[in-house]
């Protein structure tokens, strides 16, 4: 899942947009309680729908959410599942992070999930480097969910290295032929990056982890790394060893966001009533929006003026809240809208913009 997928899905319209969450499980036995609650919900769209519209429009889409359903591994289930339908599209998302099961009938999609899901950055790629071999695995916090053993990885180094003696006294051969290794290493990876991105973790020792970025194709992507020597190391504890880092990283991000927004204030670039939060939104001023991850504001938006309703602690709907096309409009005006922790932004009652000028 990439940003784009959230601005795709932003700007889709069309009714009835179906979006069905369900709470799920990593572990068996409990993932095999997964499926029989996603049977369920996908019975109560069913009803909802036939009860709202006509048979003709609900057909297709109970067809591509039940085509959806039918693809579902459930052995592979993080922590929710999010299916996506309308008339004209349909997809599916295996989220690193917690729902309540839900299902949202309206004329758009719920994004929410989706943009928690990419800030969460739980869900990696961690790679072992040496000049000896390359270990690909996929985690989740401090969840394996595969080392990665097909002819790709790991990927032993059979070739790139010498036992010439007069080579050897030569660092500049050696350490050309451990690039070239790496190279090899960081083409094969790139195949699954381009499949399914994810932030990269790196373990080895700091000289090979330098040589190794260097060689990457794709930039930017290493949010993370750590020394050592983890050729040998069991799989499920490279997740262990990572998670702490993780865990900085992200106290990091929310450090980050207090510290921006401070910043911002002082510059007088910072809007916290949510009309004015959507005016600039509008006109493309909006440059990050920051909100508490439990934000919900029931209202309607009337000539570029929010009017919030009374908010009934049992009857979240979605139709009505205003922060979806807060978020929405800022996305599209390529604007970035960032969850944080809840309290974070207490002194701002949970919302906060900081605008371009």
């Amino acid at each position: 899942m990439q940003e784009q997928d959230v601005l795709q899905l932003s700007q889709l319209r069309g009714e009835p947009a179906v979006t069905v969450l369900v709470s799920t499980h990593r572990t068996h036995p409990d993932n095999k309680r997964d499926s029989i609650n996603l049977k369920n919900l996908v019975s109560t769209a069913e009803k909802q729908l036939l009860d709202l519209y006509d048979k003709r429009t609900v057909w297709p889409i109970l067809d591509k959410i039940k085509e959806l359903e039918t693809g579902i591994n459930h052995q592979y289930n993080l922590d929710s599942l999010v299916i996506y339908a309308s008339e004209n599209f349909g997809r599916i998302y295996n989220l690193p992070v917690p729902t309540t099961d839900r299902i949202i009938i309206g004329k758009r999609f719920e994004i929410r999930p989706l943009l928690k899901a990419l800030q969460q950055e739980t869900h990696y790629y961690a790679i072992t480097v040496s000049r000896h071999k390359i270990r690909l695995l996929e985690a989740d916090n401090d969840t394996l969910i595969r080392e990665v053993h097909n002819e790709d990885f790991p990927f032993e180094n059979t070739t790139y290295f010498t036992t010439d003696p007069m080579k050897l006294q030569q660092d500049s051969v050696t350490d050309d032929l451990i690039k070239e290794f790496f190279n090899v290493a960081d083409k094969r990876f790139k195949k699954y990056y381009t499949e399914n991105p994810l932030p990269v973790i790196l373990l080895g020792d700091v000289k090979m982890l330098s040589f190794y970025q260097e060689q990457m194709d794709v930039k930017g992507i290493v949010t993370g790394t750590i020394h050592g020597g983890y050729d040998d190391t069991v799989d499920h504890e490279i997740p262990r060893i990572v998670s702490p880092v993780l865990k900085e990283l992200q106290a990091k991000k929310q450090e980050d966001a207090r510290e921006a927004i401070n910043v911002a204030q002082s510059q007088q670039r910072l809007l916290t009533d949510l009309s004015d939060i959507y005016r600039a939104a509008v006109d493309g001023s909006a440059d990050t929006l920051y909100v508490e991850s439990n934000f919900f504001r029931p209202g309607t938006i009337h000539d570029g003026s929010i009017t919030l309703h009374p908010d009934e602690q049992d009857n979240k709907d979605l139709s009505y809240d205003v922060l979806l096309p807060i978020v929405e409009t800022v996305l599209q005006k390529s604007g970035k809208a960032i969850f944080v922790d809840e309290g974070l932004l207490n002194d701002y009652q949970g919302i906060a913009l900081i605008t371009r000028y």
